[in-house]
């Protein structure tokens, strides 16, 4: 439950290039310096003594973010089915606010890859729409070991694609325990036994 808002909450704060949030910052490319790894990322120093980022794959303009901002506002889910996001959406702002751990669930599984759909690259959404699909295939009703092994695989690999797109700093242990999930999800059973959502939304 908490790596799922986690691993949420830093997609969205990394995309939106929220303050304090955000994970894809001046340290983040001095990282990249140090590492010698994706140049084309590394910051430049202007003749004002300043730092220039260049921008990143996953970098949104301020139009798709009104996009990807509208999209949330204007969603319309069933009743009991998750709490009211439009209430979390500021599009003055271009952010979200107060979103609970079910608010991070529905997000990451079902509205984040239609959200994106429109402002991001395939390249990007791709790994994206299959990290959200690896979420809902650990946290179904009813597991299969065997398919269970396969989302281990798809796992390790989407992390390593995604490793291509976010920089190191996006991957905090949160981000490193999704590997594990699926392999917990074998030796405990199905994850909504688990879970809090129910005593948190009373």
């Amino acid at each position: 439950m908490r790596i799922e808002k986690n691993v949420c909450k830093n997609i969205i704060g990394t995309i939106l290039n929220v303050d304090r949030k955000l994970k894809d910052n001046l340290q983040s490319r001095l990282d990249l310096v140090d590492m010698g790894i994706r140049r084309d990322l590394h910051s430049q120093v202007l003749p004002n003594r300043k730092y220039r980022l260049p921008p990143s794959i996953f970098a949104m303009s301020k139009k798709e973010k009104d996009v990807f901002c509208t999209v949330l506002k204007d969603r319309k889910v069933p009743d009991a089915y998750a709490s009211n996001i439009s209430h979390c959406v500021s599009l003055k702002d271009r952010r979200l606010y107060s979103l609970k751990s079910h608010d991070y669930y529905i997000l990451m599984q079902d509205l984040l890859p239609v959200a994106l759909r429109c402002c991001m690259s395939k390249k990007v959404m791709s790994c994206i729409i299959e990290l959200s699909n690896i979420m809902k295939a650990i946290c179904g009703k009813v597991l299969n070991v065997e398919e269970l092994e396969k989302v281990q695989d798809r796992a390790t690999l989407t992390l390593c694609n995604l490793e291509k797109i976010f920089p190191p700093s996006f991957f905090t242990i949160m981000v490193h325990l999704l590997i594990h999930l699926p392999h917990e999800a074998k030796l405990g059973g199905p994850i909504f036994y688990q879970w809090m959502y129910h005593i948190e939304r009373c």
